[in-house]
């Protein structure tokens, strides 16, 4: 009997969220049309390569929406049990309240693993994807000077074990200044060249380095120096690529931004922005059973079952949860609070208020 209840509570769950997925989908979907139809329309790219960035963005969205449609799905599910008189038939047939709450909390655990499956694989590759289409194809042909970046004081990886910081970067002329290169073999460093510059070879594909050290560590009489005027490395990574080595958020998985964290700290570089973008996304499936818990709470709290107030209050909490989020995470890269603390205390804070209100309705 407890397996028929659960299974039939359960199974008004999907369909809700199902419906909700798809139109909050929708409406991300209209938003970035609306946004990026000014470079579509003065680009000569074709409607295909604005309908493949579109379709690119598709499991970036799923990943922001799925809590909002969680939250739908139990104010949907919950509401309609109590306007059917489902609710108060299962108080009178001994079922605890929270009891009935519990098949919806799974259904919401179940859309977290979802979430997090599609954040550490597809919508990541998907999203640089569509940011690489809209650079290279729609907004490159409209405007011919996305590349004209000039950034200061930057660390990326140009391979494994190969490490470099810049004071200057300027993709568009294709050089550094103040360059130092770390090499690693094994974990330990193996070769460090210190150079006032280097500039991009297209012809050879390489890196060269001009007016320098190269200090070779590892021997037996202590590390080697060498001054050159210039240097021709085995450093192949473009500049174009190095561009986009850059910390894209959506752009990465866990395990990226775990990588990304170790090379920073091989060479000495802040690393708060991405200790806290890693906690984040972590933490990012534990919206769902909060949205569960919130949305318990206010269909006991409030008694009102509207579809249309359901759909706007899943709306409204939502948009709330989410400018909680980057209020958060903006405080962990600036650093007045800890990452761990950034990635985990927007669910915790809902879970937090939602038990509060369940508590009050005599839920628990």
């Amino acid at each position: 009997m407890n397996r028929i209840f659960y299974r039939y509570i359960a199974r008004s769950f999907w369909g809700p969220f199902c419906f909700g997925l798809g139109v909050f989908f929708l409406l991300l979907v209209f938003g970035s049309l609306f946004d990026k139809l000014n470079y579509f329309m003065k680009s000569s790219s074709g409607a295909g390569v604005f309908a493949r960035y579109i379709l690119y963005q598709g499991p970036y969205f799923i990943v922001q929406m799925t809590p909002i449609a969680t939250l739908l799905a139990v104010l949907f599910a919950m509401g309609g049990m109590i306007a059917k008189g489902e609710w108060k038939a299962g108080l009178a047939g001994g079922w605890r309240p929270f009891d009935m709450i519990k098949p919806l909390l799974l259904c919401s655990a179940l859309t977290g693993a979802g979430q997090l499956v599609l954040q550490e694989t597809a919508a990541p590759d998907f999203f640089m994807r569509s940011a690489y289409l809209f650079e290279s194809k729609i907004k490159m042909s409209a405007r011919d000077d996305w590349q004209q970046m000039v950034k200061k004081d930057v660390a990326f990886s140009a391979g494994d074990e190969t490490f470099v910081t810049a004071h200057v970067f300027d993709g568009r002329r294709r050089v550094m200044e103040q360059v130092i290169v770390s090499l690693y073999k094994g974990g330990d460093l193996f070769l460090e060249i210190n150079a006032a510059s280097a500039a991009w070879q297209p012809s050879l594909k390489r890196w060269d380095f001009n007016d320098g050290v190269m200090i070779k560590y590892g021997g037996e009489a202590g590390p080697a120096t060498r001054r050159f005027t210039s240097y021709q490395s085995a450093i192949s990574v473009p500049p174009e690529d190095l561009v986009l080595e850059r910390l894209i958020p959506d752009g990465v998985s866990s395990a990226d931004v775990a990588r990304r964290l170790r090379r920073l700290k091989a060479v000495g570089a802040p690393v708060s922005v991405e200790s806290t973008l890693l906690w984040v996304k972590l933490a990012g499936p534990l919206a769902n059973p909060a949205m569960a818990l919130i949305g318990a709470a206010m269909v006991l709290l409030s008694k009102r079952n509207n579809k249309f107030y359901s759909f706007g209050l899943a709306l409204g909490f939502g948009f709330l949860f989410w400018a909680v989020i980057i209020v958060s995470q903006e405080a962990g890269n600036s650093e007045l609070i800890p990452p761990v603390l950034a990635g985990f205390a927007p669910a915790a804070l809902f879970a937090l208020v939602s038990l509060w209100g369940l508590k009050r309705a005599r839920a628990i």
